[in-house]
């Protein structure tokens, strides 16, 4: 077993999210301990930077290769492995085991390389096919995920709690809103959504790329679509973006290009993207400000 109590004590010592209580930090040594008893781990380095999550590399006793991820109760892990065990490895990544009050045993992606920026129509065929293969998935009647427009008000906090002062992103995060209300209200499809499906929860297997970390809830199949164009670079082909996306899922592209418009707005609240100032140019223009208003 390796080190569970001396990595868990170093997380504690790092920053969480503003909408994450940190008495979380202090459960982690806790929980390395306990999964590594429970699934026989050998417990391995740190993986990744994220400061929400903490997620490790790990080998079980039959030597599989697996990942060990602990999540806060604020981010509903139980809703992540409900959705997973649902999904079943089509097109995301497989659950192995989850426990709520240690954390979900996944199956580790190799090489788990990152969608790279730009080359639009190359990564578009690239990611519908996760994508349908999510939204495919029997939605029973009795299901634990909220609706969509249960978790805008969710979305709206932690958009605002995590915001930069002066971005148009921020200004514009009232009327993004109603834009993502109008389009709940108006919807006829349902599915079960990723919810994050960005860049960075897309890794490459050696033969296609799964989903990673979902946010479920149900809703528009075009919150997705949408959820992509905003965030993949460079920002002045969002609309363009999510309207090709959406035509290779046989979605609707219009109502893709106006979710894009509402996630879009969440993304210019910060200004860590290396093409933060395209974006806030972007979220500012004619066509953000048409899609907004539709």
């Amino acid at each position: 077993m390796a080190r569970p109590l001396a990595l868990g004590v170093e997380m504690t010592l790092e920053e969480t999210p503003p909408w994450v209580a940190r008495q979380w930090l202090l459960t982690i040594p806790d929980r390395l301990q306990q999964a590594a008893i429970r699934w026989r781990l050998e417990i391995g380095e740190r993986l990744g930077t994220g400061n929400t999550s903490r997620v490790f590399g790990c080998i079980d006793d039959r030597r599989r290769t697996l990942v060990l991820k602990l999540a806060p109760p604020e981010t509903r892990p139980d809703l992540e492995a409900a959705a997973l065990a649902m999904w079943a490895g089509r097109g995301c990544v497989r659950l192995i085991d989850f426990v709520e009050n240690i954390g979900l045993l996944l199956e580790r992606v190799v090489p788990a390389t990152q969608l790279p920026p730009g080359e639009d129509q190359t990564a578009i065929d690239q990611v519908a096919i996760p994508l349908m293969e999510l939204h495919a998935v029997h939605l029973p009647a009795s299901h634990p995920f909220p609706t969509q427009f249960e978790f805008l008000d969710v979305w709206l906090d932690r958009a605002r709690v995590n915001a930069k002062r002066g971005t148009a992103g921020l200004r514009l995060l009232d009327q993004a809103r109603e834009a993502a209300g109008r389009l709940c209200s108006e919807s006829t499809s349902v599915v079960l959504l990723h919810g994050d499906f960005i860049d960075k929860n897309l890794l490459f297997d050696g033969a296609g790329y799964l989903a990673v970390d979902p946010i479920p809830r149900i809703g528009d199949p075009c919150s997705d679509v949408g959820f992509y164009a905003a965030y993949h670079p460079p920002a002045s082909r969002i609309g363009r973006r999510a309207r090709s996306l959406a035509a290779r899922c046989d979605l609707d592209g219009a109502r893709a290009a106006r979710w894009a418009a509402v996630w879009a707005v969440g993304e210019a609240t910060e200004t860590w993207r290396q093409d933060s100032d395209e974006l806030q140019t972007w979220i500012q223009s004619d066509e953000a400000t048409s899609l907004l208003r539709t």
